[in-house]
């Protein structure tokens, strides 16, 4: 998990205990950027998403019940699609949420305790 920006880790160890919609998302990383504009956080928040999904430690979940893509790339481009549309309108239960997969979980296990 050293590969990974400390709030995609965070994102990770919070993924363990709980799934995460991107607002949720967004709020975390509002919090560590405070001074940050809309745009800034979202591109912040779609890098934590590639990141997790391109290493198979989280996996996308829509909420309007479609399949989500196959690939990393395919999903983080429907969660990019679908979040634009609400331009910066984004609220709980909008888009998407993610969950941790079963590499996401021994990534966790397996990362020093600090």
């Amino acid at each position: 998990m050293t590969e990974l920006e400390p709030l995609a880790v965070a994102t990770l160890v919070d993924l363990d205990s709980d799934e995460a919609d991107l607002k949720w998302i967004l709020d975390n990383v509002s919090e560590t950027c405070p001074d940050a504009d809309y745009d800034a956080l979202k591109q912040k928040v779609l890098g934590i998403v590639e990141q997790l999904l391109g290493r198979g430690l989280a996996e996308v979940h829509l909420f309007d019940g479609t399949l989500s893509a196959r690939t990393p790339v395919e999903a983080l481009d429907q969660v990019r699609g679908r979040w634009d549309l609400l331009r910066d309108r984004l609220r709980m239960g909008d888009v998407a949420y993610l969950s941790i997969t079963p590499a996401g979980e021994a990534a966790v296990r397996s990362a020093p305790q600090g």
